[in-house]
């Protein structure tokens, strides 16, 4: 069996080398670097995890928990976390918790008896308490696409969403729409209420109220994508025609999206990359001994596509 001596004995340099290029340390210089990853991949040099594990009482593995895997935008935020995760030698465990608060105990209790180095998490229940469990376990922890500002220790990966919903709802007013409703997310999502709330604040800024769905609005903005669709098939079984007499819009930007049979109005956000920032921020910290502590905002763009249009006369 091929060991780290034999691999440092192939690439020129010494064992602890080799160890820095397999933790992904920024230290080595990218010759060196290269050189070793050379040596690795042709000695077939695998290293032992699980001692390894064991004798740092870590699991070489990151935790990523979405609300719901079947969202697209959940989906493309896990798979950019779990790529960053396998560049950097870790494995993902991934699971999802239906915005479920017993669901969040498991797996918050799963992750903390496995000793994971870190944690992102895409979405919780209102009110939820995972996070804390975590980090008081030193486990460093990373929110994805939405805010929780109630701990220093967290680190933040966070759209701006009432920034979004201004974008939105100023899009709406110059088309001339002065109607309009917010659909909420299927989940008591933590994030579907933020954005309600951004959403009437944008509206109470031009003297209007939400008019609720069974106020016939001619504007209606979805919580996401999905949301969002599903809104114009309802509309649309209902015999009202998308854009001519009710404009939606969705958050996400998913692919489907941009698809030319949809050609949804929406605001654009990085899920994928999202998920990459947010692994290497808590892996980061885990190298360090530290919890993340950081807060990074990102701006979304609202891409203007064929679901909004002029308000009916």
């Amino acid at each position: 069996m091929t060991t780290l001596f034999d691999v440092a004995r192939q690439a020129g340099v010494s064992k602890s080398t080799v160890s820095n290029v397999i933790r992904g340390d920024g230290r080595v210089s990218e010759i060196t670097r290269e050189r070793v990853e050379r040596a690795i991949a042709e000695m077939q040099y695998h290293p032992n995890v699980i001692a390894r594990s064991l004798k740092a009482r870590t699991s070489t593995a990151v935790g990523i928990i979405v609300p719901d895997l079947t969202n697209p935008f959940h989906a493309e935020l896990a798979a950019g976390a779990e790529h960053a995760a396998s560049a950097l030698g870790y494995a993902a465990l991934i699971t999802h918790t239906e915005a479920s608060p017993r669901a969040e105990q498991e797996a918050a209790r799963a992750f903390i008896e496995r000793r994971v180095d870190g944690v992102v998490v895409a979405g919780v229940s209102v009110g939820s308490s995972l996070p804390t469990l975590l980090l008081d376990r030193d486990i460093p922890v990373v929110v994805a696409s939405f805010g929780e500002a109630d701990d220093p220790r967290l680190g933040v990966i966070d759209n701006d969403d009432p920034g979004a919903m201004e974008m939105v709802v100023a899009h709406f007013y110059e088309l001339g729409h002065r109607r309009m409703a917010f659909v909420g997310p299927l989940m008591n999502e933590q994030s579907g209420e933020r954005r309600r709330l951004g959403f009437a604040q944008a509206l109470r800024r031009r003297q209007l109220t939400d008019v609720g769905l069974d106020g016939r609005p001619t504007a209606i903005a979805a919580h996401n994508d999905t949301q969002a669709i599903a809104t114009i098939d309802r509309l649309e079984r209902q015999g009202r025609r998308v854009p001519r007499e009710v404009s939606v819009t969705g958050y996400d930007d998913i692919p489907l999206a941009a698809h030319n049979r949809i050609q949804l109005t929406t605001v654009h956000a990085d899920a994928a990359g999202m998920g990459r920032r947010a692994v290497e921020l808590a892996l980061g910290a885990a190298r360090e001994g530290r919890h993340v502590a950081y807060r990074e905002i990102q701006t979304g763009q609202l891409i203007v596509r064929a679901t909004t249009g002029r308000a009916p006369n």
